[in-house]
């Protein structure tokens, strides 16, 4: 067994995973870059502190990450463990059919998600990435609308202002993201539950997703997110 994957000794803790050092090499990552990322990613204060702290806990295991190259799986799985914890808490304790079957005590994080999305607690402008493909599409638009000019006029050049803001229409919009990561995401969670030997550090993005989930779920204007009988108050 190669030595990164054995249990560090007192002297090897605090030293970095040799595989965090192996990629990058234009912007070689430092802990402090490393740390930068994750502390980039930021949960709705309104979330409650039980759900936050567990949502802590992955976001120190993914800078722990950058000593045991493992933990970014660990970090994924709790940040997806969380998301579920979330949802759990803030819809009612029983759903209806389809989202959870009449046999199961408790609904699945299919089911949580799909139930929250379709009540329009999860929506795709809560997404920072969904902005970024709309004002993508949007630019590509302007970009093409240029080339087309010049080519009807039959101009030398053309100028626009590229600062300019963006027109960002409905077909710009159109990635339905919250359809993919009502599918992706469970898929995601039960291949991490169940075990295997995955392995990569490309989990920054979970990471993203599940705080920015969470954050719709508790926007900062709510002021409760349980009934009495431990129902939340979901539409």
């Amino acid at each position: 067994m190669n030595a990164a994957e054995s249990l560090r000794t007192p002297q090897s803790a605090m030293e970095p995973d040799p595989r965090n050092l192996m990629f990058g090499s234009f912007d070689p990552q430092t802990v402090e870059t490393h740390h930068s990322e994750i502390a980039a990613i930021q949960l709705s204060p309104a979330v409650p502190e039980n759900i936050a702290i567990q949502f802590e806990t992955a976001r120190n295991l993914y800078l722990y990450a950058w000593y045991v190259y493992r933990f970014y799986m660990v970090a994924a799985s709790q940040a997806l463990s969380t998301l579920e914890y979330g949802l759990r808490e803030r819809v009612p304790t029983r759903l209806p059919q389809p989202y959870q079957k009449p046999n199961q005590k408790q609904p699945t994080l299919a089911g949580l998600l799909g139930y929250a999305i379709d009540q329009g607690l999860i929506r795709n402008e809560g997404f920072r990435r969904w902005h970024h493909v709309a004002e993508g599409q949007a630019r590509h638009r302007r970009t093409m609308e240029a080339f087309r000019i010049v080519i009807e006029q039959n101009l030398k050049s053309y100028e626009y202002d590229e600062t300019a803001p963006l027109t960002i229409t409905a077909e710009d919009q159109r990635w339905n993201l919250v359809q993919v990561l009502r599918e992706t995401l469970p898929m995601e969670r039960n291949a991490l539950a169940h075990g295997g030997s995955s392995l990569t550090n490309q989990v920054l993005g979970t990471l993203e997703l599940v705080a920015e989930i969470l954050s719709q779920l508790y926007p900062s204007a709510m002021t409760s997110t349980k009934h009495p009988d431990h129902q939340t108050n979901a539409p």
